[in-house]
């Protein structure tokens, strides 16, 4: 599982070479609402370079499989693609020999799930799963801000702490609303886009956000820090996943 993030990582990078790398200006930024410009000038953006790809390095992550099910430790890699847009994710638990990684790439969708990196737990590709990875990729826009000049997203700002975006990828159109508190920092993100596995080959929509609990310095700009991510069931809220970054690594061209 470990060396097939590895090869999609190298052939995304290998993509991700051909484009130039821009600076963050106010001339740059102009177009977008305000509360995205806002929040680029107090996360520091403003004069650094234009992310096209990143790593993204979690200090530690956790995992809950159903609402009564226990917290699972995880080893997350991560990486974040630009142009083209894409995600991978390698999710190790370490307290069982079971890995997943998690793919969108080109309006693909997979999740892929081994035991001893041999035999198959789970495994899906089906179009509610590439829409699904779509929009996970959509939340974490602020996390790697070189999405948000993307021609094929949309922005329509609803207030000055909310601002709705549509993005379409090869025919996959998925919307959502970024919220932003009063400093201008991205607080959450909510959509109705995203598909809930109600068994095999049985989905629902059902509301989904990803809520930043806190910011960090790294350098010379702020990264989101904490970050939990959940389900707003009939039933009740299922926080599925958290976890905290350590340091988000922009512009990556050594595999």
């Amino acid at each position: 599982m470990k060396k097939v993030f590895t090869k999609e990582k190298s052939e995304l990078i290998e993509r991700n070479r051909g484009h130039k790398i821009e600076i963050f200006t106010e001339e740059l930024i102009k177009e977008l609402p305000e509360p995205l410009k806002r929040y680029l000038r107090v996360c520091g953006y403003i004069n650094m370079p234009v992310p096209v790809n990143a790593n993204v390095y979690w200090t530690e992550s956790w995992l809950k499989m159903s609402p009564t099910k226990d917290w699972r430790k995880l080893h997350t890699t991560q990486f974040n693609s630009v142009k083209p847009i894409a995600r991978i994710a390698y999710m190790k638990f370490l307290t069982m020999p079971v890995a997943a990684r998690d793919l969108y790439r080109d309006g693909y969708g997979e999740m892929n799930v081994k035991l001893l990196n041999l035999i198959k737990v789970a495994f899906d590709n089906s179009k509610e799963v590439a829409q699904s990875a779509l929009i996970t990729t959509f939340c974490e826009f602020m996390l790697i801000p070189g999405y948000l000049l993307l021609d094929n997203v949309k922005w329509e700002q609803i207030d000055n702490y909310s601002v709705r975006g549509v993005l379409t990828d090869n025919e996959i159109e998925v919307s959502g609303i970024f919220y932003f508190n009063e400093e201008g920092f991205f607080t959450h993100f909510e959509t109705f886009d995203r598909y809930f596995t109600t068994g095999k080959n049985s989905y629902k929509k059902v509301k989904f956000s990803v809520i930043v609990d806190r910011y960090k310095n790294q350098d010379r700009i702020k990264i989101s820090e904490q970050v939990k991510v959940m389900w707003h069931l009939p039933e009740g809220d299922f926080e599925y996943y958290k976890g905290t970054i350590d340091r988000i690594e922009f512009n990556v061209f050594d595999f």
